[in-house]
């Protein structure tokens, strides 16, 4: 869908939407608010056990890009937990609690290691060692959801066919929160979700394993025409659909890139350009055998432009923090002994990443809520809350990473509305 053709069709919604709500009976509303805070819990606990620390150096998240085995293996764990008692509100919408111990996820990376993992990153030990130095030992997300007949994008596979098809004669609805913002804004949202999304797709095949120690990011470091004409592989991607969430001012967008078009690409580049000794022409064709026949998939998120959430601001009278209308950003700096190395590259951004993300959660933690109260104090109060935070600060995206004769440099950034939505929910729910 053109994004041009998006502002005629959100125009038409605007209209119809206030009509087609009145027709929704009160037992369909009900079930539309559960199916979106259930599918909003599997995303929560999806985001919270990726965002898990294995060892010093690798996340869950660095470990299922391994190989989508792994990757199907952790989804379909998560899509197996087991759900608490929904709670509906006079509002209409619906909270779902969901946990899952930290036994179970160790239980289950173990498993996918011994199935599927081919590097040396990762050691068997380090599961055990994970498992001792989690504090909490179970996991525990809310779900939330109103009334409304899509899903969000970026659900763990399968859980979208689980949840099962929104009832019959229901129309897709803009959220209220939106529809009193305006349409520019909501579009506005919606475009820097698009090019938020580009980048994680771009970051995701990046991580694509072509040997046990190299991946594409170290093989496109080679040349700047491999790394240029990999780039251009992002040209077919297709959308797969935006979601806007119901309770804050956040757009996301999900896009896809079908996995033939980017092996196809990686071993034409080789063919033409590469000459160093890391990568065969073998080990791409053991990528196409390994990577299983699935499409790569990232989702970006997005805000309103500053002045749009500034209109909101006033006609609600919110206390809404000045940084929550802008991107919050750490540069971090990592270096290697091999530096003129593709793999000590690789090291010292990865050291930089480290070292950004936490400048960036330093920064959150010192982010003044009232003008006596600072989030590290306020996050303290609850072990939800501060696994939430933690959850956002892992999920931040690298937006930038350059290199020097003697470091690499990263800059890693979240939006500020993402972290004023985490922390205003959980100050409604006190």
């Amino acid at each position: 869908m053109r994004r041009a053709a998006l502002i005629p069709l959100w125009l038409g919604l605007l209209g119809a939407w206030t009509a087609a709500a009145q027709d929704i009976s009160a037992e369909q509303q009900k079930l539309l608010a559960k199916r979106a805070a259930e599918a909003d819990a599997y995303r929560k606990l999806a985001e919270m056990v990726y965002g898990l620390q294995i060892n010093s150096r690798t996340y869950v998240k660095d470990f299922v890009t391994e190989s989508d085995d792994i990757r199907s293996d952790v989804d379909a764990f998560i899509k197996g937990i087991r759900l608490g008692t929904p709670t509906f509100y006079d509002d209409g919408s619906c909270e779902v609690p969901a946990e899952v111990t930290v036994a179970k996820v160790v239980e289950t990376l173990r498993t996918a290691h011994s199935r599927h993992y081919r590097g040396d990153s990762v050691d068997v030990s380090d599961f055990e060692s994970m498992s001792r130095r989690i504090e909490k030992q179970v996991l525990k997300v809310v779900g939330q959801g109103a009334p409304r007949a899509e899903l969000p994008p970026g659900l763990p596979e399968g859980v979208a066919e689980m949840l099962g098809p929104a009832p019959e004669g229901v129309p897709a609805s803009v959220p209220d929160i939106w529809r009193k913002i305006g349409p520019q804004a909501r579009l506005s949202a919606q475009k820097a979700a698009y090019e938020d999304a580009k980048r994680r797709l771009a970051e995701r095949i990046k991580g694509v394993r072509l040997t046990a120690r190299t991946q594409v990011r170290d093989f496109v470091m080679e040349s700047d025409v491999i790394t240029t004409e990999l780039d251009a592989t992002l040209v077919g991607f297709r959308e797969k659909g935006y979601y806007l969430h119901p309770d804050e001012l956040i757009a996301e967008c999900t896009l896809v890139l079908p996995t033939e078009q980017v092996i196809s690409t990686i071993k034409r580049l080789h063919s033409r350009y590469y000459e160093g000794d890391d990568v065969k022409g073998s080990d791409i064709e053991n990528v196409v055998r390994t990577v299983v026949k699935r499409d790569f998939e990232a989702t970006g998120m997005g805000v309103p432009n500053p002045r749009f959430i500034r209109k909101y601001v006033e006609m609600t009278q919110a206390a809404m923090p000045d940084w929550a209308m802008q991107p919050l950003e750490a540069e971090g700096e990592g270096t290697d002994p091999e530096m003129d190395t593709p793999q000590g590259k690789l090291r010292a951004a990865r050291a930089a990443e480290l070292d950004a993300r936490r400048k960036l959660a330093e920064r959150i933690a010192g982010l003044r809520l009232t003008s006596g109260t600072v989030v590290r104090d306020f996050v303290t109060e609850h072990d939800e809350i501060s696994t939430l935070v933690d959850a956002v600060i892992v999920d931040a995206l690298v937006s930038q990473t350059r290199f020097t004769p003697q470091s690499a440099v990263v800059v890693v950034s979240v939006p500020g509305m993402r972290v004023w939505g985490v922390l205003n929910d959980a100050m409604r729910r006190r």
